[in-house]
């Protein structure tokens, strides 16, 4: 490596750090952006002792090579040997120390940078280790949401708590995945990444439901989980008691920041007291959540609602599924040939896959009417899938409601005033269970400080007028 492939002013952030190597952590540090140096931090060592932790071992890697370099710098910076002196002890003018030490800092500057580049491509790998595969290969429409969650993400201040709310299959964790994916490429970024789901199961493209193996149901186990991932199991103390865990954990992602991704997190059994546990571990180290149940009972979370994808977006995910699985007459279709599909499951990334790939087999109508009238495995499994516990949790009254919703669907939703005048619910009741949609994602909410409005997604629609009166009649059989 030659000093012209350094990045910008690299050798002179280098000759100004070993030159603090005995000032005190005030001054700071211009190697403090390195992943080196943060690893260190996080490690429990204030900036001054990262900074001396890093410079010392690229010293001794350097040494292996170039000893005479390795010793001039020990000699002028750790041993504070003034030029004079050391001009003297080798018979050499002052100017030829100079020489040899700027030469000498311009080798410490490539050796450190090649251990920085190390470090960051076993970061990469680590995380790669961490993160589950990814279930996509286009993410359709998403740009202006990881744009947005970057901006806030990144900020040195609250919140730190980031929750990613939505239906099932409207791309929560691939949002997720995304997003730590490209963050995980920035130096300016988060130290390390962490990765836990309380994900119990998932539905397969061609529409059968499957466990997932391990999931993080309890607030200890997440814990314990997240504590083992970001320190290898190094750093666990033993025996793994809970307080301990959290304390450790507490330890590491205070020190420096660090990204944890809870996927999942409506799941995880006792949520109500891993919420403040979190806000606890959070700063400067920050919580991306993903959830299809909204927390706004609990302060200090940001709410990022996923919209379903606009009907360009949606078809676009169409083709490129089509052209994935090479259904060629699918992805030639026209949009007004594909627009029934949007019509009929609207925005939703998974169940738009789901009904590409059922169009290797059948024809599109007959895809349309079974998502329509609520028949055959693939449209039950994928209604059970997003919606079985969000119904099963539902009070009657809020049940009554939402069944009323698609009266109001072809208006782009409702106002309070509107749904009240056809609900059998008033006032604070109707509030009340509208509440409780909100919450379990089941309801949209738009508008502005004057006007609120209330919506569905074209597949809960679809899901109420079919799927659920058949729910209802199996639940009136049992009683």
């Amino acid at each position: 490596m030659t000093s012209r492939e350094l990045p910008p002013d690299f050798e002179v952030a280098v000759h100004k750090a070993i030159q603090l190597w005995h000032k005190d952590p005030s001054f700071g540090s211009p190697l403090a952006h390195l992943t080196l140096v943060r690893r260190e931090q996080a490690a429990g060592n204030n900036i001054r002792r990262a900074t001396n932790a890093v410079i010392l071992t690229a010293l001794k890697t350097l040494a292996a090579d170039r000893e005479g370099d390795a010793a001039l710098l020990r000699t002028r910076f750790l041993d504070c040997t003034a030029v004079y002196t050391v001009a003297n002890e080798r018979n050499v003018a002052e100017v030829t120390i100079y020489k040899m030490q700027r030469r000498a800092i311009g080798h410490l500057a490539e050796t450190l940078f090649a251990l920085e580049q190390k470090s960051v491509a076993e970061r990469q790998a680590t995380l790669a280790t961490r993160l589950p595969p990814a279930t996509y290969s286009h993410l359709a429409g998403i740009e202006p949401h990881l744009r947005c969650l970057s901006d806030v993400l990144l900020a040195p201040q609250a919140p730190w708590l980031v929750s990613i709310e939505g239906l099932g299959g409207i791309g929560k964790t691939a949002l997720a995945h995304q997003l730590v994916s490209q963050l995980a490429g920035r130096a300016d970024a988060f130290l390390d990444f962490g990765w836990v789901s309380a994900q119990q199961r998932t539905l397969q493209l061609d529409g059968s439901l499957r466990s997932i193996a391990d999931p993080a149901l309890t607030s200890d186990a997440l814990v314990e989980a997240l504590l083992t991932q970001l320190t290898a199991g190094s750093a666990t103390p033993a025996p793994l008691l809970a307080d301990r865990a959290r304390q450790a954990v507490r330890a590491r992602l205070h020190a420096t920041p660090h990204l944890v991704v809870v996927d999942n997190l409506e799941t995880v059994q006792d949520v109500e007291s891993l919420l403040p546990t979190l806000v606890q571990l959070a700063g400067p180290s920050k919580f991306l959540l993903t959830s299809r149940e909204t927390f706004r009972w609990q302060p200090d979370i940001y709410h990022f609602p996923v919209p379903e994808l606009a009907e360009a977006d949606a078809l676009s995910l169409v083709r490129h599924e089509a052209r994935m699985r090479n259904l060629a007459h699918v992805a030639a279709a026209g949009d007004a040939d594909l627009r029934p599909i949007f019509e009929t499951v609207g925005g939703n990334p998974l169940a738009l896959r789901l009904v590409t790939g059922q169009l290797f087999l059948l024809p599109l109508s007959h895809i349309i009417e079974n998502l329509r009238q609520a028949k055959g495995k693939n449209a039950e499994e994928l209604y059970r899938y997003i919606y079985w516990d969000a119904w099963n949790r539902l009070p009657e009254d809020a049940r009554d409601v939402l069944t009323l919703m698609p009266l109001f669907a072809e208006e782009s939703g409702a106002n309070l005033a509107a749904i009240e005048r056809i609900s059998d619910l008033r006032g604070p009741a109707l509030v009340e269970a509208l509440e409780r949609l909100t919450w379990l994602s089941l309801v949209n909410v738009s508008g502005d400080l004057h006007t609120r409005r209330y919506s569905i997604h074209r597949l809960t629609e679809s899901f109420l007028l079919k799927e659920v009166i058949k729910w209802r009649g199996e639940e009136a059989a049992c009683t």
